[in-house]
């Protein structure tokens, strides 16, 4: 009765041994279905893109980028390949850094969300010098395709501003399109 009961506890304790180990219930390598139903979409790597914006919220920076001629009706889209996303430009006059990207850039959190940031303390745009803050918020929605909820924000104005002198903040909601 002895050795059974022994052979019954090894039995119970067998299968945990084995999870332990790194077969069976540890197998980090397996992929559930509903991780292969996700679309996987591209994102081509410096592309100029379309920008249909809608204002939301205020714009009291002035950014006016629903208007017929928006300051940027193009947007240069940068994707490293390695998880970087840049949006804008480089060698912005305005930019006290010439490799600063105009509207930032971010790390991809999941296969479909960026988050791009630009903080410039020291922009200066004809005298008139700032700190600007830029965040859009990217959702890849489909192949070259991304939808952008755009923020940004000018504080400590100082010098010969005549456009916007105050502090302020603009918000629009774009889509990027090849």
């Amino acid at each position: 009765m002895k050795m059974t009961k022994i052979a019954l506890v090894f039995c119970a304790l067998a299968p945990l041994a084995i999870g332990c180990g790194g077969v069976g219930a540890d197998d980090t390598t397996t992929v559930a279905a509903a991780d292969l139903s996700m679309p996987v979409f591209k994102v081509g790597q410096r592309h100029v893109q379309r920008v249909d914006a809608d204002k939301v919220g205020t714009d009291s920076c002035m950014q006016n980028l629903d208007t017929a001629n928006p300051p940027f009706a193009t947007l240069q889209v940068t994707n490293d390949g390695q998880g970087h996303l840049s949006l804008g430009s480089t060698n912005v006059s305005y930019l006290s850094n010439p490799a600063f990207y105009s509207q930032g850039t971010g790390m991809f959190s999941d296969s479909y969300h960026v988050t791009t940031h630009l903080d410039d303390p020291n922009a200066n745009a004809t005298c008139c010098m700032f700190h600007l803050v830029r965040d859009d918020m990217v959702t890849v929605s489909a192949d070259n395709t991304l939808n952008v909820q755009y923020t940004q924000s000018q504080t400590g104005h100082m010098g010969t501003c005549t456009v916007v002198a105050t502090d302020c903040t603009s918000a629009y909601n774009f889509t990027l399109k090849m």
